[in-house]
């Protein structure tokens, strides 16, 4: 067998480039109390552009939602209200007098509440989660009572104003606001409940003087089992307070410029500062009764914006994050010499680059500013570095976030997805295909329409998702464009875990082919629609969070990859869904049932329902995927099928690539025991998982030999795949190795996209993270697996 060259096109011209990490804050407050972490547990991470992310920290770390932004805003501070019983609630403020709080379930603001006092610079919430303080830049502190339940924000007192800008505010349980000011003091605020000197002010505090101007108190912070308060201010100091007393106890100035966050564990017993230096500092409390500045770790290649921590009986984490616009994760207890992730510069959860293999064309869209479009040259060693060119730079007026864009399979058609509304362009090539003439085409449904998910059927039929999950069909030639063929999908009951967290019944992916319709879930619910007759059925309810999905037309199956790195295939039996469409339809209400259960023995003489929904393939080899397959960091973000053989499945993230053979079994692994692992103890170590009580975090942990077996195998260079022969009997089928079936690459990161661009032609878009003046914009080695 021939070994199969695929050219590589490593595309670096795309300019995308991610906002800053302005704002960080975990849904739970530290507790060693509870034997599991809370099932429910988030981090909130906002961005300059004014995207708001919400990461899941199990499995190793998964971004589950994202909530956009719009123009010239930022999310300059970020808090959760977390209720027992009620649903977690978001609030943001960012460069305005406005606190925001957003809608879980949709994305989208749920009450904007104007404070009426000056730019907001801080925010933070009580104990009792029902009160928010907010500092304003005219030098008050405005009290805002949240406690009527989601979308309710009420005024509740405004505290003694003073002349100087509140740069941070934080909370002495519910009763004291403490305040760090731009003259340099700390001011301590009375909120009693019903006590005469309410809203009065209690305490100054003054840290030290700069020389040539006043000293920024950016940060303090309350150590409830101490009763202290711990500053942070521009000269670099770090300084603890006595509550009690308004004195000083301790000073340190480790810093070498402004410190910015403060942060400590759930013991008060260790403190940490970072800020403009880029240096995360360490402070113990030892049985002396005194702070020592124990050790210090630069992570960061520029400034730290904020730091938040969370620890429990199961999670010990420590994020950071700023103008490098990546987070980095390490371990509060081992913090001086533990392990430490630094995750990837992009992240292609809500994807901002597509490709048009028919035009050869990258697609790519940034917040709300413009949509480019390179078109890429024929596979030739000349003139590498002109081998693209930027044939379209579409520039858009409006202030919302884009969400989506989707392209029609013969690249003449664009539409632009936003909150409130959806455009679609017309392109033409013009001047030898150098540049492409766009035209805007009017379709009023779309034009008042918002969208979070679009996919073409075919160049003209689109399916549209909305952010409130409303889903239809639309035909763009059509001249009735007013009129919305609405499609219907299953409904989910509502659990504790849907409760607490609103976006885990929503849509996260659809995937649409000329007959039918694949949509999931947030929860791990996949449903499926019948194009032709609309009738729908939910196929499968799995056990973890769904992370991409992809059609397998030639076969009618569905690829589905979860957060803990399963693979599924699922069967689509679409004939016997329209016969379902049928019956419904021809049944009168009176013998319905009777109907119901010929459908049910119908299906029952094919092949059970529940035990014909995966694949053999997925049945043999969903719990003996390779061991690099198993212990991925990051997620994946992309799948796509081979051009020539539809068995041959590719699948992509950030900082990987690997490709599957699905007629071929995979190797059986003699595993001595299987091992739990703590992901170097960076993610969720206990069994506290919404969606399954079971245990996930075990992977197959296999002898010293095969790991060497293993590297061997996935040698890229020299690595052969024969294309799989079909083969009846099971135990021939399956592979003698995992090269027949499996290779792997990870040289090419961090990836926006990867797919193909032509014939026996990859793409892979990369956009690294330090851009070398020297290096090329474009490569094309060539692969031979």
């Amino acid at each position: 067998m021939q070994p199969q060259q695929l050219a590589v096109h490593r595309a670096r011209f795309v300019d995308y480039t991610p906002g800053n990490i302005t704002a960080l804050s975990f849904s739970h407050q530290s507790s060693m109390k509870s034997r599991l972490t809370p099932s429910d547990l988030r981090l909130a991470i906002g961005r300059s552009n004014g995207d708001i992310e919400i990461w899941n920290p199990r499995n190793n770390w998964a971004q589950e939602f994202l909530i956009h932004g719009g123009k010239d805003r930022s999310i300059e501070g970020l808090c959760w209200s977390n209720i027992s019983g009620e649903p977690l609630r978001l609030f943001s403020i960012g460069g305005s007098t406005v606190v925001t709080e957003w809608d879980l379930t949709t994305g989208l603001p749920l009450k904007n509440y104007d404070c009426n006092a000056g730019v907001i610079w801080s925010l933070a919430i009580n104990k009792s989660q029902n009160k928010l303080s907010v500092g304003c830049d005219n030098g008050t502190v405005v009290i805002i009572d949240i406690s009527g339940g989601p979308g309710v924000l009420e005024h509740d007192t405004i505290l003694t104003r003073q002349e100087s800008r509140i740069l941070s505010v934080t909370w002495n349980n519910d009763d004291y606001v403490i305040g760090g000011c731009s003259d340099g003091k700390i001011r301590v605020w009375n909120v009693i409940k019903g006590n005469l000197e309410r809203g009065k002010l209690l305490h100054t505090m003054k840290v030290d003087k700069a020389k040539r101007e006043s000293t920024l108190v950016w940060s303090v912070l309350y150590l409830p089992l101490k009763n202290q308060i711990v500053s942070g201010d521009s000269t670099g100091s770090v300084k603890f307070w006595d509550f009690q007393y308004a004195t000083l106890l301790q000073t340190f100035n480790p810093h070498n410029a402004d410190v910015l966050c403060l942060t400590t564990d759930a013991t008060n017993s260790t403190v940490f500062s970072a800020g403009v230096d880029r240096k995360i500092f360490q402070f113990s409390h030892h049985d002396t009764k005194k702070w020592v500045n124990s050790s210090n770790r630069l992570l960061h290649g520029n400034d730290i914006r904020s730091i938040a921590s969370y620890q429990s009986n199961g999670a010990d984490f420590l994020v950071s994050g700023g103008l490098e616009k990546t987070f980095v994760i390490t371990s509060l207890s081992s913090f001086a010499h533990g392990n430490y992730r630094k995750m990837p510069f992009v992240n292609a959860y809500n994807k901002n680059v597509l490709i048009n293999e028919t035009q050869r064309l990258v697609v790519m869209w940034e917040n709300n500013k413009t949509v480019k479009i390179w078109r890429v040259g024929q596979d030739t060693d000349e003139n590498i570095e002109q081998n693209y060119k930027l044939v379209c730079k579409l520039t858009l007026k409006d202030e919302e976030n884009i969400t989506t864009c989707a392209m029609s399979p013969d690249g003449q058609v664009l539409i632009v997805g936003r909150s409130s509304n959806t455009k679609v362009f017309f392109l033409q090539p013009i001047n030898n295909d150098t540049k492409l003439k766009v035209t805007k085409l009017d379709n009023d449904l779309l034009l008042k329409t918002g969208s979070k998910l679009i996919k073409f059927i075919d160049n003209s039929q689109v399916v549209v998702c909305t952010h409130d999950d409303t889903l239809f069909k639309l035909d763009l030639e059509s001249d009735e464009d007013e009129e919305m063929n609405e499609l219907e999908i299953s409904d989910l009951s509502k659990t504790k875990s849907s409760i607490k967290v609103p976006y885990l019944n929503k849509i996260n992916h659809i995937d649409a082919c000329k007959d039918f319709i694949i949509v999931s879930r947030v929860c791990g619910a996949v449903d499926v629609v019948s194009l032709s007759t609309g009738h729908h059925k939910s196929l499968v309810r799995l056990m973890n969070s769904i992370t991409v999905i992809k059609i397998n037309e030639n076969k009618s199956t569905v690829i589905v990859m979860t957060a803990d790195n399963k693979i599924y295939e699922l069967n689509v039996d679409i004939e016997s869904l329209n016969k379902e469409a049928k019956l419904n339809i021809e049944t009168n209400s009176t013998d319905k049932e009777e109907a119901e259960a010929e459908d049910v023995d119908m299906e029952n003489d094919d092949e059970d329902a529940s035990e014909g929904i995966f694949t053999q393939w997925s049945k043999n080899n969903v719990d003996n995927l390779p061991k690099r397959i198993q212990t991925l960091n990051e997620k994946c973000n992309g799948i796509f099928i081979d051009q020539t053989n539809s068995n041959l499945v590719w699948f992509w993230g950030s900082t990987w690539l690997f490709r599957l053979d699905f007629s071929i079994d995979l190797p059986l692994k003699n595993t001595k025991k299987t091992k739990k692992r703590s992901r170097e103890g960076l993610t969720i170590t206990d069994e506290s998982n919404f969606m399954d009580s079971k245990q996930r975090n075990n992977v197959d942990e296999d002898d010293e030999d095969e790991d060497d077996d293993d590297e061997e195998d996935i040698d890229m260079d020299t690595n052969i795949l024969p294309h799989a022969s079909k083969n009846e009997n099971a135990d021939q089928n399956r592979a003698k190795s995992e090269s027949q079936v499996f290779y792997f690459n990870d040289k090419y990161k961090p990836n926006l996209c990867v797919g193909y661009i032509g014939k026996n032609e990859l793409i892979t878009v990369e956009r690294p993270m330090v851009m070398v003046k020297s290096a090329k914009a474009f490569d094309l080695p060539k692969l031979v697996f």
